[in-house]
């Protein structure tokens, strides 16, 4: 099995799409057998997702990214396990011991993956009908930030 992380200083890389750098971990039997570091060029969803394929990646784990390019992975065959946080040594090891379903592996504000509508509130609420918040409009915001303010010289 071959594991794909995105990195920034040694944790999960908060952006896949942006992300600089790929672990690639291979692991048989359990046990770890190899392990590479590419550097990411920017690249359309598309592309980024055939260079990742083209590494016969089998499960992508990350933080956030597009949804182009999380369609465009899974069209690949590749596995995306996505809203994960934490220190890249400590993902890995979670995932191989079947254990990101942990609160300190998830991206704040993400609850269950596992339940009905995904992890994500906002989300979960759209769904539902119902909006994360009030709408933003100029008749509800305070008055004080349309006002001109006088710049002396």
């Amino acid at each position: 099995m071959t594991i794909a992380i995105p990195i920034a200083q040694e944790r999960i890389s908060p952006l896949l799409d942006a992300a600089a750098r790929l672990l690639l971990v291979t692991c048989q039997r359990g046990k770890e057998v190899a392990r590479k570091e590419f550097i990411l060029n920017p690249q359309s969803p598309e592309e980024l997702a055939r260079s990742v394929a083209e590494l016969r990646v089998d499960v992508l784990l990350c933080a956030a990214l597009s949804q182009d390019l999380q369609r465009e992975l899974e069209r690949c065959g590749v596995r995306v396990q996505p809203h994960l946080c934490g220190e890249t040594e400590a993902v890995l090891q979670a995932f191989c011991c079947n254990r990101l379903h942990r609160p300190e592996f998830r991206m704040p504000g993400c609850g269950n993956p596992h339940s009905p509508g995904g992890c994500c509130r906002r989300r979960n609420m759209a769904r539902n009908g119902k909006s994360g918040g009030e709408k933003i409009t100029a008749a509800n915001l305070p008055k004080a930030l349309f006002q001109k303010h006088k710049v002396n010289v």
